[in-house]
């Protein structure tokens, strides 16, 4: 195999590779090289969400391999115009003007990529990742994301009571997927470097897909559709009853953070305002509000994971509602929405 490569669409496709692999398990810092349809593709997995980067023309060849990404990171940052690839089939040859690179290579490691897909809907790339990025501001390693498709686009995530939601008017067929909170955040910085403005959403055998300026799969399971019928219900029954700052809440939902993460935070409203009440065995916080609240509440949750989720909401302007089971807290155009249990 011979190939001739610029180097700043190398440098391009590693680039979005490491945002897709992440940082912490280094096993997943690799670059899978194969031949697709007449050009040279490269691709990158963080073990769910993979990545296809058409890079160049080649001649067919049956030859694929992986290579890691950090030492190529390396190889290829001070370099400019075009490398020069060859190999024999047990090394990889690097050439660039007068440098030199050789490497053993590995088996191609991700052989179940989907090409072919059933186009679900069409959205706006901001949209689509500031959506994502809000519903899954305040999950931890083990949540989910869930995305229902249908009669409407939803996105939902929970996490310590903390229900994020998301309502778009994008119609489609019905389909719904579930990925790994991991893969949902390194989505979102692969697609903060791309330029499309559009993004494609489809499902294949074993993934959902996402076409832009590249092409992505994500593995996940099916879903029970039962979930989103219970909260487009208590959104349907939710009456708004207060408007109020973000910066108003941001101070005391700071303040209330004093033992910690995983600080208590007990949020109540009647018409003397809101308050703010954290404690532990030794210590005791309160904070008011003096905002009148015309309808009494009162929710229990986790500081540090509504504060996160409010600073994605897109508003400093917020609006407060309530249904028989939850308080919302969502914007004036209604789509994202915070959901806290009542008590």
């Amino acid at each position: 195999m011979r190939l001739k490569i610029n180097v700043d669409e190398m440098k391009k496709a590693l680039k979005l590779i490491d945002k897709v692999v992440g940082s912490v398990e280094k096993i997943n810092r690799k670059v899978g090289f194969s031949y697709n349809s007449g050009y040279l593709s490269m691709f990158g997995s963080d073990g769910c969400l993979t990545v296809k980067f058409v890079v160049s023309e080649m001649n067919p060849t049956t030859l694929s391999f992986t290579l890691p990404l950090d030492i190529l990171k390396f190889f290829v940052y001070e370099l400019s115009g075009d490398i020069n690839i060859y190999s024999d089939g047990r090394y990889v040859f690097l050439k660039a003007k007068d440098e030199n690179l050789k490497l053993k290579i590995e088996d191609f490691h991700l052989k179940d990529f989907e090409d072919r897909y059933e186009k679900l809907l069409d959205i706006s790339r901001s949209t689509f990742l500031n959506d994502l990025d809000f519903v899954s501001s305040h999950l931890e390693e083990g949540n989910f994301v869930d995305l229902f498709f249908g009669n409407g686009f939803r996105l939902v995530a929970e996490n310590n009571g903390i229900i994020n939601y998301v309502r778009r008017d994008n119609k489609s067929s019905t389909f719904s997927w579930r990925i790994p909170y991991y893969s949902s955040r390194h989505l979102i910085k692969a697609l903060q470097l791309l330029k499309g403005r559009e993004i494609e959403l489809g499902y294949g055998l074993r993934h959902m897909v996402l076409k832009s300026d590249q092409l992505f799969n994500v593995c996940g399971e099916n879903l029970n559709e039962e979930m989103i019928y219970l909260l487009e219900e208590e959104f349907s029954n939710a009456k708004e009853f207060m408007r109020i700052s973000l910066k108003n809440l941001k101070r005391f939902l700071r303040r209330s953070m004093i033992s910690g993460r995983y600080s208590r935070l007990k949020l109540a409203g009647n018409s003397a305002g809101l308050f703010f009440f954290a404690s532990s065995s030794d210590m005791e916080y309160k904070g008011h509000l003096e905002i009148s609240s015309p309808e009494k509440f009162q929710t229990i949750t986790n500081a540090y994971f509504l504060r996160s989720a409010l600073n994605r909401l897109g508003s400093e302007n917020l609006i407060f509602l309530k249904s028989r089971k939850y308080l919302l807290i969502s914007t004036i155009n209604k789509k994202r929405f915070i959901f806290l249990p009542l008590y």
